[in-house]
């Protein structure tokens, strides 16, 4: 999606600026150094205020997350695309460098700007495919709750399920952040690399610490549930 060719100009920004915006149509573009975020509010005029919130944050995270997740000879995409459409259904989702979000859980969740790092993290990735997918939304909602949020490791969720780790998400951020806190440093890194490049396999979780990925999921249950 290119809205940048309905725009009438493109705001530069700068640290030490307000953010502003310029628009037509209710079509906004932000850009702040070499990154740029395209807001369509078209359907719902009304969340304005709301998507500058949600494309300054993208502008400010972006930058960190990449530092984050970081590829030796991989460029992440800089320039995305936010649309806040109107809908009584789902949260939010990335396809490509476009992000969309639900009218309704924005009403029901104004200051959930949280799911904006998600689905950035999610561009940022860029997966040249999805799997494992409970490693691609772990590590999406390890950036949100991890490091954008700062949550404890007590606040994640310990299903004692079998391989509990597959449902991905919290459930997931929490098992890499028990890792990286521990037993594997820069582990969502490798991670990371691992499946931009086609070669992931679960054969890491043991290389880096004599464990496999089904012994270190009962360790990790095994731990975290005592301590609550």
């Amino acid at each position: 999606m290119h809205l940048l060719n309905r725009m009438t100009l493109c705001v530069m920004i700068t640290a030490t600026t307000a953010l502003q915006s310029v628009e037509a149509d209710e079509l906004i573009s932000l850009k702040y150094g070499e990154v740029v975020v395209n807001l369509d509010v078209n359907q719902v005029p009304e969340l304005k205020d709301w998507g500058i919130k949600a494309a300054n944050l993208a502008l400010e995270w972006h930058p960190r997350i990449c530092n984050l997740i970081s590829t030796k000879g991989v460029a992440p995409a800089n320039e995305l695309s936010i649309r806040l459409i109107e809908s009584e259904e789902g949260i939010a989702s990335t396809q490509g460098t476009v992000i969309t979000i639900s009218s309704r859980w924005i009403k029901n969740h104004p200051d959930d700007l949280g799911l904006v790092i998600h689905e950035l993290a999610h561009v940022i990735q860029g997966y040249p495919e999805g799997n494992p997918w409970w490693v691609t939304e772990g590590i999406a909602d390890y950036v949100r709750n991890v490091v954008f949020e700062g949550k404890s490791q007590q606040l994640f969720a310990v299903p004692l399920d079998e391989k509990g780790y597959l449902q991905g998400y919290n459930t997931a951020a929490g098992f890499l952040f028990w890792l990286e806190s521990d037993l594997a440093p820069g582990i969502v890194r490798r991670l990371n690399t691992s499946i931009r490049n086609r070669k992931y396999s679960d054969v890491v979780f043991k290389e880096l610490t004599g464990q496999s990925l089904d012994e270190l999921w009962d360790t990790y249950c095994q731990e975290n549930i005592t301590k609550r």
